[in-house]
């Protein structure tokens, strides 16, 4: 009875500061989120897919740098990295301050921003997969991922809260306070995981010899569960790279004002973020327990296909607003504890390398690819008829994808148990 309790007690440890880590990074993002947002529609909305290929350039080549240094000491590493972002943060700061190049320094932080996001919380989810394994982390996925979306809250809160008093320069020194606060966190959460009990599903350690570069890749190909996530992250990608383009286009021709895009930008999370605290909560642990992560990945396929439709159709605010709260409330309170999940039924090279270059290099890469083909899809064809119909085969495509992952979930559970 009392090693059923020391158990319990150290999971509930394990899920309070696993929230309050995860809190902390998704509050310092989303707080400068907004501004990002606005700063990049001071310039012109087609150059938008430029940004992203210079992400997706960038993340090429740090890719497979980050995949071999992760590989050697992860658990060390983590913590590292978040320091750097925070420098990186501190950093943007000044040059705003001073106001050097406000348009080149605005491009720079916003493919910055898109790697801060990929990276951070990538290397986070894989530190959670390794320390809890598959059993525990079926309990603890939705407490942790809700405590993160209740920084996602509080991060554009602070934004329309203080922005008036510490200007842009300013939200990105609560960005690097924030990503310390996270540190703290991830030092008790390896305190602590370390003691849990994961027996049945615990990994294999990591190999001392060394890692090619290229390894997250080269396994990533080599493991025909791992090619089917990546398809899947590459089709959440393209529906969402088309979303975000037809918002930029509807934004700046509707809200012409830097400071009221911010504050438009900051309520949409909020409204996101609120919504999404609430599926977390109330949904995403049953659903994942009952269905399965499968069916739950069926969801936002289905949202996201009608959403593009319904925008193309009406491209207003009215119609924005209520496709973005839609779609990525069901990214966030669904579809991301979903998919985290799949993660751990495999080895823990692959938590770490092959996860890592799924949510870095293949995000990016569907990123980058689905921003071209949306303008030159809106090129060929004022009015969107062949976004509509460019989007009808990704669902399906994405649809089949998240039926064969619950598929292979539900395999290799069985076989590791």
């Amino acid at each position: 009875m009392s090693l059923a309790v020391s158990r319990t007690k150290a999971e509930i440890t394990v899920a309070v500061w696993g929230a309050v880590t995860f809190g902390a990074l998704l509050a310092s993002f989303m707080a400068f989120r907004p501004v990002r947002d606005a700063l990049v529609l001071d310039g012109n909305p087609d150059q938008i897919p430029w940004l992203f290929t210079g992400t997706f350039i960038v993340v090429t080549l740090v890719t497979p740098v980050w995949s071999a240094v992760v590989g050697k000491r992860p658990r060390t590493f983590v913590p590292l990295a978040f320091h750097a972002f925070a420098l990186c943060a501190l950093g943007f700061f000044a040059a705003l301050r001073a106001e050097i190049a406000p348009v080149t320094v605005g491009h720079v932080f916003y493919m910055w921003s898109a790697v801060f996001n990929i990276f951070v919380v990538s290397v986070f989810w894989s530190l959670l997969a390794d320390l809890l394994g598959h059993t525990t982390a079926r309990r603890l996925f939705g407490p942790i991922s809700a405590g993160g979306t209740i920084g996602a809250v509080v991060g554009p809160a602070l934004t329309k809260l203080l922005l008036d008093d510490i200007g842009v320069a300013g939200v990105l020194v609560m960005t690097a306070i924030l990503l310390e606060i996270a540190v703290l966190g991830v030092v008790q959460l390896r305190r602590i995981g370390d003691t849990l009990d994961k027996s049945g599903d615990a990994d294999e350690p990591l190999a001392d010899a060394p890692t090619p570069a290229f390894e997250g890749l080269r396994r990533l190909f080599a493991d025909r569960y791992l090619t089917s996530i990546a398809g899947f992250v590459l089709c959440t990608t393209a529906a969402g790279t088309f979303v975000y383009l037809a918002q930029a286009n509807i934004v700046k021709l509707a809200i012409p004002d830097r400071v009221a895009r911010t504050d438009f930008f900051a309520t949409v999370d909020l409204y996101v973020n609120g919504g999404t605290l609430i599926v977390q909560l109330l949904l995403a642990g049953p659903l994942l327990r009952k269905l399965g992560p499968g069916i739950v990945l069926c969801v936002l396929p289905l949202a996201q296909g009608i959403g593009i439709v319904s925008l193309v159709a009406a491209p207003t605010l009215a119609t924005l607003v209520a496709v973005q709260v839609t779609t990525r409330i069901a990214t966030h309170g669904l579809t991301r504890p979903a998919r985290e999940l799949l993660f751990t039924v495999v080895s823990r090279d692959d938590k770490y390398r092959a996860k890592n270059a799924i949510d870095t290099f293949v995000f990016r890469l569907g990123d980058t690819g689905s921003a071209w083909l949306y303008r030159g899809l809106v090129a060929a064809h004022a009015g969107g008829g062949a976004v509509v119909a460019a989007s009808i085969p990704l669902s399906l495509t994405w649809l089949a994808l998240a039926l064969v992952l619950g598929a292979g979930f539900r395999r290799r559970t069985k076989e590791s148990s």
